[in-house]
């Protein structure tokens, strides 16, 4: 299942507004470079499995995200 860009935009803001449902529009685009976190996955470096199921590279396609996790994981990985 492959989501496009804007799919993947829409789907990764949508989970930073609602984790940090406190901090402005601009203050989560200030905190996360949203480009880079889609650029990645764009890259092939994950893959969706279902709804809100997601595989990633590094830990040989092993470890299921939801997208808050694959985002969390990001941040602290890259």
């Amino acid at each position: 299942m492959t989501l496009t860009t804007e799919e993947l935009r829409e789907e990764i803001y949508t989970d930073l507004i609602q984790e940090y449902d406190h901090l402005t529009h601009e203050e989560i685009t200030d905190m996360v470079d949203v480009e880079m976190i889609v650029t990645w996955i764009a890259d092939g470096n994950v893959e969706r499995l279902g709804e809100d199921t997601y595989v990633e590279h590094t830990t040989q396609w092993r470890k299921k995200f939801t997208m808050t996790e694959l985002i969390r994981f990001y941040l602290k990985e890259f």
